[in-house]
């Protein structure tokens, strides 16, 4: 699709190998979540280490399990594609669980029993990650909403609108990343001042959650990810809400015994 308010998807060669800027925008979600979240560390004493093994364990599995998702439940891409990255196709919910499930195995090994300790630094940047990351979907042409028929709405206007071959979409791209940057600062804060173990995931998940849940509904018919004809995506957004209230219910009760038994 021609996308008229784009400029080139790609953002350089080196020796003939076209760099796109998608990837450029991932690597920069990448480090900056990383240099923020060794500040956040080190804000609150904890090893500034853990960022970088928090990243080296959860980034690899996260990129695999989002590509995975997208490829088993994107109607335009087969497992057969799985390999080939170049042609698009990215889940972030596949990522989400990937780098869980990472970090569950992380946490494992290191026989530490409190996965939270590794998750609440992984969701304490995640938004701010997802926030910069949404900016490689609007130099791909892609995520975006319904069609706005009032053109001279300022909603119908750059960052809120793209163009696509003439017809005006809701920019649900950036949307979200705004929603994000938002929410960062509370996962920010959650994570610097509350210092309770559970709290900063808990809340990551009940707000993107949410997020997703609301944003799904606008999103063109072609870049909701289905299961037969269920929206597989929504659905794991909502259990996402689910799973941050177990995991903020848990967090509290947890806490409270530990004040009980001082």
């Amino acid at each position: 699709m021609e996308n008229n308010f784009l400029l080139d998807r790609v953002a350089f060669t080196i020796f003939g190998f076209e760099i796109y800027w998608y990837g450029v925008f991932m690597c920069l979600a990448i480090v900056a979540a990383i240099v923020v979240a060794m500040f956040f560390c080190k804000k609150r004493e904890i090893s500034v280490d853990e960022p970088i093994n928090v990243a080296l364990v959860s980034v690899p599995s996260g990129i695999l399990c989002g590509r995975l998702f997208a490829v088993l439940f994107d109607e335009d891409l087969s497992i057969k594609q799985y390999f080939n990255f170049r042609t698009g196709g990215m889940s972030i919910i596949g990522c989400i669980i990937g780098g869980g499930i990472a970090l569950a195995i992380y946490s494992f090994i290191k026989k530490d029993k409190d996965i939270f300790k590794y998750t609440d630094i992984l969701c304490s940047v995640l938004l701010l990650a997802q926030a910069i990351g949404r900016w490689g979907n609007f130099f791909n042409g892609e995520i975006f909403g319904q069609v706005i028929t009032d053109n001279n709405s300022i909603f119908s206007r750059f960052p809120f609108a793209v163009e696509i071959n003439g017809i005006r979409y809701q920019a649900l791209f950036f949307y979200e990343s705004l929603i994000n940057v938002v929410g960062f600062f509370f996962t920010a804060e959650m994570f610097l001042f509350v210092k309770k173990d559970g709290y900063t995931t808990g809340f990551y998940l009940i707000y993107y959650g949410v997020v997703r849940t609301i944003l799904e509904k606008f999103r063109q018919d072609q870049f909701i990810l289905k299961i037969g004809s269920a929206p597989i995506s929504l659905i794991c957004s909502i259990l996402m809400i689910v799973a941050g209230v177990a995991i903020f219910a848990f967090s509290i009760y947890r806490n409270k015994k530990k004040k009980e038994s001082k």
